[in-house]
């Protein structure tokens, strides 16, 4: 056997070799192809939601919990602070003889009125509501109000702050009246029913004439509302 002859026997050996490990390797990718595609799946899968229906079911809002339509764990968010905690109402505390001092003060202008001032000396914020309750010593009941001194809101305190109230004692053209010595005061909450004690108020030199036009404002911010009544 010459060489040519051994080379051609030896490159028709090589090409069968080739082709043999061509259709084994084209098997393998078959088969490889066939797990891939879940050909070898013999179980069907389990029904999954939101088939025919366009798959609401099981939907979620943004927060994660199912919606409405899901029909489940709908958490309602109403009255939940900001630490998630339930929403605790802010107390309201009235303005009274233990949180505050009163001051009665005579004025120049205008004539026949007293100044009442109270101070919140407390820690927390105090609602001086409505009107003083004023009581003389010969008086029947209290002073009654002057309706057009009603203020826009009710005057809150912080403390450290001031609110305040004009007394008319008598009107200027009349004389009818009696003289007073002593003078309290009581605070109202936001029923409008008394709150706290009385608070005693010494009257500038001593007494006051008291006449039939005698009245009390509503509680201000300011001394000029109090006092332009």
């Amino acid at each position: 056997m010459n060489a040519f002859t051994l080379r051609r026997r030896t490159r028709t050996l090589v090409a069968a070799v080739a082709a043999v490990a061509a259709l084994s390797l084209t098997a393998c990718e078959d088969d490889e192809l066939a797990e891939i595609g879940g050909g070898g799946q013999t179980e069907a899968p389990a029904e999954q939601d939101g088939g025919s229906d366009g798959g609401d079911d099981g939907a979620t809002d943004d927060s994660g919990q199912p919606d409405e339509e899901g029909g489940e764990n709908i958490v309602e968010g109403g009255g939940q602070g900001e630490d998630g905690e339930a929403g605790d109402e802010v107390a309201i505390i009235p303005c009274a003889d233990q949180n505050t001092q009163v001051t009665v003060s005579p004025v120049e202008r205008p004539i026949n009125h007293l100044l009442l001032t109270v101070t919140n000396t407390g820690d927390e914020v105090c609602d001086a509501y409505s009107y003083p309750l004023i009581g003389f010593d010969n008086s029947q009941g209290p002073l009654p109000v002057v309706d057009d001194s009603v203020p826009q809101s009710v005057v809150s305190l912080q403390p450290g702050d001031s609110a305040y109230a004009g007394v008319i004692t008598s009107a200027a053209d009349s004389a009818e009246g009696y003289t007073s010595t002593s003078m309290v005061l009581t605070f109202m909450d936001v029923n409008g029913n008394m709150v706290g004690e009385y608070v005693d108020l010494a009257l500038p030199g001593g007494e006051v004439f008291v006449g039939d036009a005698a009245a009390v404002t509503y509680w201000q911010t300011d001394m000029d509302s109090a006092l332009m009544w």
